[in-house]
This record gives structure tokens, C-alpha cells and sequence, in this order.
């Protein structure tokens, strides 16, 4: 999980890669027009203008923008101010006529985080708590998200999207049918919070896959503010590729922190690596998060020579 616009954990310039296919061609990109959505916004940071979705979100018809983050299990509403309309629980707020993306729903519980700070631009998180049960549709290209019943998502996108299995544990999604310079890559989340990175990984994950066992060769060292802390990180492409399911991404651009090695292996949830959006700035992105999750990519459409 990461607030972006205020402590971004590794990001990353990069706009996206051009995937490659194994099999045939896709067929003309299909379109989110006619489904209810609501447009997103990027908010910017120091080393990028894409740092963090924010998505605007109505809670007992109040509006908010609130980061849209798929590494954080809940809905998070920050700052100290009180909401006389929601109803206090044991750990939650239920908070009543919630809309999101399309889609209304009569309660919800959102978490408190009083001691970060709100700014105009955000004022909480969405996170995968409100997707699951529905398909959760991002069309990067249009700033579009929508929220839909499953039974509602078009065919248009569900043949046109590169599928493959997830599992949702311990409030993370994960990605399966992952490699990466062809060997496996199990354990990795698709956070939308770490929304400039490509992939990121611990540190000697990092070093074997783009061959720079140093830290201080050509590799490229930046600095963000994490939790109001300054934070190295690095970042280079991959001597290989990565397969997301049957999506080739070639030298994808890889970041990792060395002040913090093993940030993934020492997360109890049996994370080993962060997607974020970057790789996908360029296509529509599709979440299955039935009781059989899967992750579907629709890539920009190949054109010709």
C-alpha cells in the first residue's frame, strides 16, 4: 500500500511497455463507452506525472477524492475532521449511500487514519475492500473507472482481455501466472498505489534480474518522501522479459530500495514483488474478484507498418 502523492515508496518514469502475444493477434480494442463510470485524475509528484489515481467517491452524498489503492485492504478516510453522518463502530465508521465508479452501494465501512494529514487534492483511500465481489474495470487511456455487477461486464471486454488466475489473501490481490527472465515469479500483488512502478522488488530479486549486483553502477538512484521520510530507491530494466500470463512485457524497468532489502519478504502476507500501473498506462485493465479471482490486461491495439 502507498500514498503516492505524499510518500511514494519506488517510483518510476516510465509510461508503459508494448507487450508482445503468444498466439494470435487481438481483435479492434473494445471501449468502456456506455458503461457507468467515473473519470479519474493523476495527481504528480517530483519524479513523475502519474504518481497516484485519484478517484472521486461519495460517502452519504458528500464528495471526496480519495486515492484509488489496490494494495490497501480497506477504504481509508484520513484527517482529524468528524462526520456527524456516519455511524461509529468498534474499528469502522458504516457509512451509508456510498457511490463509487458507477456504482452505488447502501453501507460500507471506511476506516479512520487521523493522523494523516487530507490535502485538496486526497482525502482517503479506496481500497480492495469496496472492488471485491464485482469486476473492477481501470481504462487507462480514458481515465475511466467503473464499477460493475460481474454478470454486467461486457463480452467486448471479456474476450478482447490476456486473462490469468489471482487469489485474493490477507486483503492482497495476487497475480499469477507470472515470469520473470523466464522463471516463475510467484508472490506478487497488483498494487495500483505504487502507481509510477513497473515492478518492484527486494533488493537481491532486483540484482539478479537486471544482472547489476552494485547499487552504485549505472543503475539510476532517485529520492522520494515515505511516511514524511526521504527514501532512496533505484531503478533498472530487466535483462529478460515479463510474462503476465500470455502478455510479454520485454526489459521492463525494475525498482528496488536498499535501505529497505527485504521490504517484501518480511511482509507476513507472502509478498515478493508490487505491479503497478505503469506497465499498463496504455491499456484497460480488468478486475475479476469473484470467488474465483482473475487479472485481464486488454493492451493498446498493435498498429501497423
Amino acid at each position: 500500500m502507498r500514498f503516492s502523492f505524499i510518500h511514494a515508496l519506488v517510483p518510476s518514469l516510465c509510461f508503459g511497455l508494448a507487450p508482445a502475444f503468444h498466439g494470435q493477434s487481438r481483435p479492434v480494442r473494445p471501449s468502456t463507452d456506455g458503461l457507468s463510470c467515473s473519470t479519474f485524475k493523476w495527481s504528480a509528484d517530483a519524479n513523475s506525472p502519474r504518481a497516484a489515481i485519484r478517484v472521486p467517491i461519495s460517502l452519504n452524498g458528500h464528495p471526496y477524492w480519495y486515492q484509488l489503492d489496490t494494495g490497501a485492504d480497506v477504504v481509508i478516510a484520513y484527517g482529524n475532521g468528524e462526520h456527524d453522518d456516519w455511524t461509529t463502530k468498534k474499528e469502522y465508521a458504516a457509512v451509508r449511500n456510498v457511490r463509487f465508479a458507477g456504482m452505488s452501494i447502501p453501507v460500507f465501512p471506511v476506516f479512520r487514519m487521523k493522523n494523516t494529514p487530507i490535502s485538496e487534492e486526497i482525502q482517503g483511500t479506496v481500497g480492495l475492500d469496496l472492488l471485491v465481489g464485482h469486476a473492477f474495470v481501470i481504462d487507462f487511456p480514458k481515465q475511466r473507472v467503473c464499477l460493475l455487477n460481474r454478470a454486467d461486464l461486457p463480452d467486448s471486454l471479456n474476450e478482447a482481455a490476456s486473462w490469468t488466475g489471482a487469489e485474493i489473501h490477507r486483503g492482497k490481490l495476487f497475480v499469477d501466472g507470472l515470469s520473470l527472465n523466464g522463471k516463475a515469479l510467484p508472490g506478487v500483488i497488483y498494487d495500483s498505489g505504487t502507481s509510477p512502478d513497473e515492478l518492484a522488488l527486494d533488493l537481491q530479486q532486483w540484482q539478479q534480474a537486471t544482472g547489476k549486483l552494485g547499487v552504485a553502477d549505472d543503475s539510476i538512484h532517485k529520492f522520494a518522501a515515505t511516511w514524511g521520510e526521504r527514501v532512496e530507491y533505484i531503478e533498472a530494466k530487466a535483462t529478460g522479459a515479463l510474462a503476465i500470463g500470455d502478455l510479454i512485457y520485454p526489459h521492463p524497468t525494475l525498482t528496488s530500495t536498499p535501505a529497505r532489502p527485504t521490504q517484501f519478504h518480511d511482509d507476513v502476507n507472502g509478498v515478493s514483488g508490487a505491479l503497478g500501473n505503469a506497465l499498463f498506462f496504455n491499456s484497460i485493465v480488468i478486475l475479476d474478484l469473484g470467488s474465483h479471482p482473475e487479472f485481464g490486461v486488454i493492451p493498446a491495439p498493435v498498429v501497423a507498418k
